[in-house]
């Protein structure tokens, strides 16, 4: 069943393969190629956003660069086009281009119409490119390995210059002992990608060759310094959750990496985390004089004022990108301050409709993963679909965790995991479609 899978996706179409003459197929295989390479690249600098810690490159649009080339190939290639999902195919994307329709819908409405407006040209729509060109591009097990590869080799990268204080927009905080990171991410969203990306790696062991498993097993250990590094408590809490579930989720065959994973990990908090570090996770436990539940600036005060803003705007929220600029208005002060909830950021900003549809994507990728993990397990769809699957059901739960406590709403690091799943999605029903034709075939035979 898998190699009838495979051939349905990026090879060339029987249709396409006796109008071409050989040297045009060829070309066609290089641009897919390309394609896929271009996906990976766009991952690496618009999902880690490693530039903002690389000075000589640091301003360089390789993202921009990298769709650039990436579309083009798309657009002009008659098999991707012609084989190219559709939306019933990709049911994430759907409800992402939903979320777009509606910001766009609300902006005139919102109480900064002009900041909204710039958000979704300059920023969401972006996003949405992005997860349209990462659901084509991971379109069997190979390319979708080396897409997931390159995201993983960004997190690393990020890691090692945090370890070796390279990069313009980095300071280390002496009091805390805590590196702080200016730029698009600040540690704690350091954290959160970590958190996100490890249970790729994990399952990634599975069917790697023992040089790649070497390579993956640092990865895993290089992200787990980065999460100690960032002293971030919801990075802190995320891991502790995604841990469970890598032990719960692991095949016999995997327990014993995700043993030793976990294992290791302990061993590295034990040895590399300073005094500080636990002080600071320790406040988890004692909230009662943290500054989250006293200050004005406090996450507690914060969400309430969300609440308000999604009581007086259920359902069409403050406008997307607003929630800043209206927290100075509900909060009675000048202060212009994040959500430090992603869940709280679209419920506020474009109401219940944009909460509900933010859910469904979440809620749809999670379950879509455990059926395929259990189809597997069953012999119904290859094996190769279990450990995508597994990795992005624990990822999202990771993201539920970490980024209830950061601003994530409308991040790379939500497009990621949105473009991964909807792909997935797309190969289980070419699978699912392969095994009927199978079983119709031998039917009628």
């Amino acid at each position: 069943m898998s190699s009838t899978y495979e051939s349905s996706d990026f090879e060339l179409s029987s249709e396409l393969t006796n109008t071409l003459d050989a040297k045009s197929q060829i070309k066609s295989k290089k641009k897919i190629s390309v394609f896929v390479a271009g996906v990976a690249l766009l991952t690496l600098f618009f999902v880690t956003q490693l530039l903002q810690l690389i000075p000589s490159l640091y301003g360089i649009p390789f993202a921009k660069i990298a769709v650039g080339i990436v579309v083009p190939i798309f657009i002009f290639s008659p098999h991707l086009i012609a084989n190219r999902l559709r939306l019933r195919e990709i049911p994430q994307f759907k409800y992402l281009l939903c979320i777009l329709a509606f910001a766009i819908l609300t902006a005139p409405i919102s109480i900064w119409p002009g900041g909204s407006s710039s958000f979704i040209i300059e920023g969401y729509a972006k996003n949405v490119i992005f997860v349209y060109l990462l659901a084509q591009g991971a379109r069997n097990e190979h390319s979708t390995r080396w897409i997931i590869g390159a995201f993983i080799a960004g997190c690393v990268l990020i890691v090692i210059c945090l370890l070796t204080g390279f990069g313009p927009e980095m300071s280390l905080n002496a009091r805390e002992e805590r590196i702080n990171v200016a730029g698009t991410y600040d540690v704690n969203d350091l954290a959160l990608l970590f958190v996100v990306a490890l249970p790729f790696a994990f399952f990634m062991l599975k069917e790697s060759t023992k040089f790649q498993r070497l390579l993956l097993l640092a990865a895993i250990a290089l992200m787990i310094v980065g999460i100690i590094k960032s002293a971030s408590r919801g990075g802190f809490l995320g891991l502790i959750v995604i841990s469970v579930f890598l032990l719960i989720r692991s095949s016999k065959q995997a327990r014993k990496y995700a043993i030793i994973a976990i294992l290791g990990g302990v061993i590295m908090f034990a040895i590399a985390a300073p005094a500080a570090y636990w002080a600071r996770i320790n406040t988890i436990f004692t909230l009662k004089n943290d500054y989250n539940m006293t200050l004005q600036t406090g996450r507690v005060m914060v969400w309430q004022n969300g609440l308000k803003m999604i009581a007086a705007y259920p359902l069409t929220g403050v406008g997307i990108s607003c929630f800043n600029i209206a927290h100075a208005d509900f909060s009675g002060t000048n202060i212009n301050i994040s959500p430090h909830n992603s869940f709280l950021q679209i419920a506020a900003e474009l109401g219940i409709p944009g909460l509900l549809l933010f859910l469904v994507i979440i809620f749809t990728s999670i379950v879509a993963a455990r059926r395929m993990r259990r189809l597997t397990r069953e012999g119904r769809i290859p094996q190769e679909f279990w450990w995508l699957a597994a990795a992005i059901e624990i990822s999202f739960i990771g993201f539920i965790v970490s980024a209830s406590l950061l601003t994530h709403a409308y991040s790379p690091i939500f497009c990621f995991l949105t473009g991964i799943s909807a792909s997935l999605v797309a190969r289980y029903q070419a699978a699912e479609r392969a095994q009927e034709n199978n079983e119709a075939e031998i039917e009628y035979a």
